[in-house]
């Protein structure tokens, strides 16, 4: 049986994520005296192209103009300052969207449903439990030594994001009801911006944000049904036109997701779908794949994300993607990639 393993070669070549972010980059830069061609060099973007009306780049140029931002202000803490002045109007029609929902609630599912719209390095997941919402930040492919800035940076601007949406009057905002979690131990520079974030927890087992579960039914002030209606349509569209229309296969992979009992079985995915487990079983045929080819993909993802971004060991890594002992994660390791996990570090 073929064992299906991430290609993020295609996604990274792919125009997918608004040219908004970097021109965002640039006007920072020049901010502090750095000259557009500093943080464009070797990108292969021009300010002239970011500039003309829903203009795209790829992650990997994307990455490029982040590493000049990082290399000519040698101040990792940026990724914190971008998220902090972050609007709704300059996340596009995503950010008129969110406005014209009900709630925060529905806020949340359409900002998941339509992140890619935007940036297409992540996938959320929400997990309502009975007092918590728990929204999981995971890469959609390994960030390698971005993934610091990119988290910090996503998560932040979320919670700005939606705590834009909430009365702050009603005392009922993200940051006086949420918290932000990081996997890494806390940067030195974090101390200067907590007065301005949620509680922030760092070493932590996942990245996640977690907030109140009754602050999903909080109004939002600038509710419009009819216009929510319209983005909707319009970022289907965008979606379909980026090659985001989900398929099963898609749906599975954003629902393997590990938790405490380890991955979540076929039975249990078909029941989350609504699905028999033989109807899963044949769509996921349809595709060319079956469960166990994705479930190894979402585990070398993971395990990828943890050599090359954690301090953990290897026989840590190999418990967390749920192999009972280093050398059952070793041969599996070398079948996916033809090498060893300590190659990765």
């Amino acid at each position: 049986m073929a064992t299906s393993v991430p290609d993020p070669t295609r996604q990274l070549n792919k125009a997918t994520v608004s040219s908004a972010y970097a021109l965002f980059m640039l006007m920072l830069a020049e901010e502090r005296g750095i000259a557009d061609a500093d943080i464009l060099a070797n990108t292969g973007v021009t300010r002239a192209k970011l500039e003309e009306p829903d203009a795209r780049i790829t992650p990997l140029q994307q990455a490029a103009i982040v590493f000049n931002l990082l290399g000519k202000t040698n101040d990792p803490s940026i990724a914190i300052e971008i998220g902090l002045r972050s609007s709704l109007t300059k996340s596009g029609m995503i950010g008129f969207g969110l406005m014209s929902c009900a709630t925060l609630g529905e806020a949340i599912q359409l900002g998941i449903r339509y992140l890619p719209t935007r940036v297409p390095f992540f996938s959320i997941r929400l997990t309502e439990l009975e007092h918590t919402v728990q929204i999981d930040i995971l890469e959609a492919f390994p960030l390698g030594r971005l993934r610091q800035f990119a988290v910090e940076n996503f998560m932040v601007e979320t919670a700005i994001l939606f705590n834009s949406l909430l009365t702050p009057s009603h005392d009922r905002t993200m940051k006086a009801n949420a918290e932000l979690c990081f996997e890494w131990p806390e940067p030195p520079y974090f101390a200067r911006y907590r007065d301005r974030l949620p509680r922030c927890h760092f070493d932590a087992p996942a990245n996640q944000i977690r907030c109140e579960a009754a602050l999903l039914d909080e109004p939002i002030k600038t509710a419009n049904a009819q216009t929510a209606q319209m983005i909707v349509q319009q970022c289907e569209a965008e979606l379909a036109r980026l090659g985001y229309a989900e398929s099963i296969v898609e749906r599975v992979r954003n629902l393997l997701i590990r938790g405490s009992d380890g991955y979540p079985s076929l039975d249990a995915l078909a029941r989350e779908l609504h699905l028999s487990e033989r109807t899963l079983k044949r769509k996921l045929s349809d595709y060319g794949t079956t469960y166990s080819a994705l479930l190894d993909e979402i585990r070398l993802r993971d395990a990828l994300r943890l050599l090359e971004g954690t301090q953990l060991t290897v026989e840590e890594i190999a418990v967390r993607v749920g192999y009972t002992d280093r050398a059952n994660f070793s041969r599996a390791f070398r079948r996916w990639t033809g090498a060893s996990p300590s190659s990765r570090r």
